[in-house]
Order: structure tokens, then C-alpha cells, then sequence
């Protein structure tokens, strides 16, 4: 989106000034040669010109567009990114171990028994009757909360609190709801390489 620019260069006349007049002195020099390099001089004297051919509407209209392709880029990522970590949330809590990687502290002996006589897994997993996960769908769980800003928690009244009886209020904690640094990295990553490639699709990448 440059703006074009036009260069007139005219050198000045104060060296070719200072040469005519050296030169005459020392040799005659025809006066019709004298007088036209005189009116040479008067374009010269100009200095360097520079001069812009206006496309300022045309450069502002594409700077609109550009922001908007953007920020809907944007958005798209930061979507995305609410989906990765839903997934990650999801997943590491499947295989019984919190947003740090360490594995969830077993369940008490009197839930245990409980599980084994209803038949169900004693996998720490933080599923009983699987509807707390399940609530964790990007329809349901992530909202758009600001500009490229999305916001992730539980829509149900019943799974938030069974969320936040495992993450904060259970002694032990298990505490499945967060993400930690090597996470963020690996979802900024991943945004980053969305958008260089949402822009070099669109041809606005440099």
C-alpha cells in the first residue's frame, strides 16, 4: 500500500554560477552560449522537488479493510485458543491429573466404596455421572466476554458448583480448571501460527 512517489531532482545553481563565471574570464565564450545556459540555470536554481500523487483515499479504504480482515482473524484465534484449552482442560482431567501435570489425590475410602457398589470406575477422574465434563463444550462452556477475549467456566448452575467443590472448597483439592505456563505457550504457539497463516492466505502478510 505505498503511496507512489514522484522525484524531480534539479541540482542548484550556485557551482554552475560560480564555473560560468571562472570560465569567462578566462576564454571568451559566445554570448548565445552565455544566454542559454542563463535560462538553464532558472530551472535549476528549483533545488529537489518532491511531490506526492494524492491516493489518500484509496490507502485509507484498504487500511479499513486490512483491520477488519484482521480483527476477525484475530477473533478466529482467540476462539480457537478457547477451544485448544477446553480440550487440554478436558483431556488432562481424563487421565487423573490436574492443570500442573501431577497426578489428582485418590478419592476418600467412603467414596470409593460407594463407586465400586454402583459399578462405576475408581478412576480420579472427576467423573460420576459425567455431566460436570460434559457442560465443558465449546457451545456451552466459552462465551465472548471483549474484544479478542473469550471467557471459559461451566453454564449450569449445578456443574459450577461441583466444579468449585473440586477445585477449591474439597480438602484435597483437585484443582482440573486452570491452565499453567507450558500450556499458554503451546496455545500462544498455536494462535501465532493461525494467524501468520490466515494472513498469508489473505495476502497481507509481509
Amino acid at each position: 500500500m505505498a503511496v507512489p512517489l514522484i522525484l524531480a531532482r534539479v541540482a542548484t545553481s550556485l557551482g554552475i554560477r560560480k564555473a560560468i563565471s571562472k570560465d569567462t574570464k578566462q576564454a571568451e565564450i559566445p554570448k548565445s552560449e552565455i544566454n542559454r545556459i542563463k535560462r538553464g540555470l532558472n530551472e535549476f536554481a528549483k533545488g529537489i522537488v518532491v511531490k506526492t500523487n494524492s491516493n489518500s483515499k484509496q490507502v485509507i479504504r484498504k487500511i479499513d479493510k486490512f483491520e477488519d480482515r484482521l480483527s476477525k482473524i484475530i477473533d478466529k484465534g482467540i476462539k480457537q485458543a478457547g477451544f485448544q484449552l477446553l480440550d487440554i482442560i478436558r483431556t488432562k482431567t481424563e487421565k487423573g491429573i490436574d492443570y500442573q501435570g501431577n497426578p489428582f489425590a485418590p478419592y476418600s475410602e467412603g467414596y470409593l466404596k460407594k463407586l465400586n457398589k454402583e459399578g462405576k470406575s475408581t478412576k480420579v477422574d472427576l467423573f460420576y455421572t459425567g455431566r460436570m465434563m460434559g457442560n465443558l463444550t465449546p457451545n456451552s462452556a466459552m462465551k465472548k466476554t471483549g474484544k479478542y477475549k473469550v471467557t471459559l467456566g461451566f453454564s449450569r448452575a449445578e456443574e459450577r458448583k461441583k466444579a468449585l467443590f473440586n477445585q477449591v472448597l474439597n480438602d484435597p483439592k483437585r484443582e482440573f480448571f486452570n491452565f499453567n505456563n507450558p500450556t499458554e505457550k503451546i496455545i500462544q504457539k498455536q494462535f501465532n501460527r493461525f494467524v501468520e497463516k490466515e494472513l498469508k492466505k489473505a495476502r497481507i502478510w509481509v
